[in-house]
């Protein structure tokens, strides 16, 4: 006979009315009977927060309040190995990797300000021009000089604010640490230390070993060099460039280069070449012209600020075989044209490549790194060939933070210390000059001559750098104010 539905309804009444006295039987029972010969927790007592206590929270889940105080701790103890989110250097573009999030249309205006403020361009051969895409083939002309790019005040507006220094770089890693906060050098090595123990002395660099900190004046000249003008200056030190036009028929030969070594009073001088390591210029002597159909992976995009200069991927094989390791090679044939060392410029050309050819950028998982080392195979190999050889790089300031740099060059040189950053001459913002200071100062302080160049024209200005340059021990050049470098401006030195 089948069950009825209202038989069933009862039936599931029944069983859960059951149900129902048992739970509260249990309950009863478990709240009034003895556990191990003590009470049990009372009502407002719970198991939960005891489960709390020993789940340990997720990585990236917040903690309960109960646990709050513990994982502060655990954080506390973690800052050792994480340190704060550094913040980020002004005016530095971001690596490779994070270039995507910039606008699929081009730089900001940010961006722009940016690479104004912290490339200098090499010496351009046509003068100012827009963006070239397709390589153009040999021109002869004459090279002209590199310069900081002014921008309209809009544009220095626009530029990000330098606020604060990024915290040291840990060693043998890609983390920055701003000029301003660089430590010692015995304190940038991977050497520990036991306490107790007599700290290790920087090793002291002098005169004999570094003839630059000898030096008290500088003159820069790089196009329309008048041999006996040059050899009549009063400076220690001249830079000046390998060729008059870029090509082997114009190069200064070794009597060239002792010539205007000799200085007038029956010293010497010491000689140094121009010599970009980032960019490619279309009159320099290694300039293929087949290029202009047929260019070489490592021949990148024209600097959009100075035509018939290219950016170049630097640590390409074929591009460093130009450089060096060969007779033929830029600095092989520096060197035995009798110069005493090389002023190298567009070390920064990786800021570039970030901007620019973000495509080339991205196959380097540590672009900055490369310049690093490329910078440190040019000193060695100098020095190998011509011990005594002198590297001086050009701005680039945040490499200085890097020990294989500060091992390969003897001094660094540094455009528009105090003026013409946003035009010129311009004074320059106090955070400006004091984010390069931070750096220029490490670098003097590790026995590095530091040489800075200011584009002035106005008598009080002039005044003004020289009592600042003499007060900070910087070796100071006045060159005229329209960057063009074509001529040395030694009346200003003797006035």
């Amino acid at each position: 006979m089948p069950i009825s539905t209202t038989t069933l309804l009862w039936i599931a009444v029944i069983l859960l009315a059951a149900a129902v006295l048992y739970l509260v039987w249990r309950r009863r029972l478990r709240n009034h009977s003895p556990t191990s010969g003590q009470d049990a927790p009372g009502p407002t007592s719970s198991a939960k927060p005891e489960m709390a206590r020993r789940v340990p929270p997720r990585s990236g889940v917040a903690p309960p309040p109960a646990l709050a105080g513990e994982w502060q701790e655990v954080a506390a103890t973690d800052d050792h190995l994480t340190g704060p989110n550094p913040p980020r250097r002004s005016g530095v573009p971001p690596p490779p990797a994070a270039a995507e999030r910039r606008s699929a249309d081009g730089p900001s205006g940010s961006d722009i300000a940016a690479e104004r403020r912290t490339s200098t361009p090499p010496p351009a051969a046509a003068g100012r021009g827009g963006v070239h895409d397709t390589v153009v083939p040999h021109a002869a002309s004459v090279p002209r000089s590199p310069r900081s790019n002014p921008t309209t005040n809009q544009e220095a507006d626009m530029a990000p604010k330098r606020t604060s220094a990024p915290p040291p770089a840990i060693a043998g890693g890609t983390a920055k640490a701003s000029a301003s906060s660089m430590p010692p050098a015995d304190q940038r090595t991977n050497r520990s230390h036991t306490p107790g123990e007599a700290k290790p002395r920087r090793p002291t660099v002098t005169r004999d070993l570094n003839p630059l900190l000898n030096a008290t004046s500088w003159g820069y000249q790089l196009q329309s060099l008048n041999l006996k003008r040059a050899a009549d200056s009063p400076f220690d030190v001249l830079v000046v460039d390998y060729a008059r036009d870029g090509s082997d028929e114009t190069a200064l030969r070794p009597k060239d280069v002792e010539r205007i070594r000799q200085k007038p009073n029956g010293g010497s001088r010491l000689i140094l070449s121009y010599l970009s390591v980032g960019e490619a210029e279309s009159y320099r002597y290694y300039w293929d012209a087949t290029w202009a159909l047929n260019k070489p992976a490592w021949l990148l995009s024209e600097n959009p600020e100075w035509r018939e200069n290219y950016s170049v991927c630097f640590w390409d094989p074929g591009w460093q075989r130009l450089m060096f390791g060969s007779p033929t090679a830029y600095l092989d044939k520096i060197i035995a044209a009798g110069f005493d060392g090389v002023y190298l410029d567009k070390c920064d050309v990786f800021e570039d490549l970030e901007r620019r050819d973000r495509k080339a950028a991205k196959t380097r998982p540590d672009i900055e790194g490369d310049m690093v080392a490329f910078i440190s195979q040019l000193s060695r190999y100098a020095k190998s060939k011509a011990p005594g050889f002198l590297m001086v790089m050009q701005n680039t300031e945040n490499l200085l933070e890097h020990e294989g740099v500060m091992a390969a060059i003897d001094g660094v040189a540094k455009e528009e210390l105090l003026f013409g950053l946003s035009g010129p001459e311009r004074k320059n913002s106090k955070s400006e000059v004091q984010e390069a200071r931070g750096a220029l100062d490490f670098a003097k302080s590790a026995g590095k001559a530091v040489l800075v160049v200011e584009y002035l024209d106005t008598p009080a200005k002039i005044a003004e750098a020289a009592v600042y340059m003499k007060t900070a021990g910087y070796v100071l050049y006045v060159a005229p104010k329209d960057r063009e470098l074509d001529r040395l401006n030694f009346d200003v030195f003797e006035a």
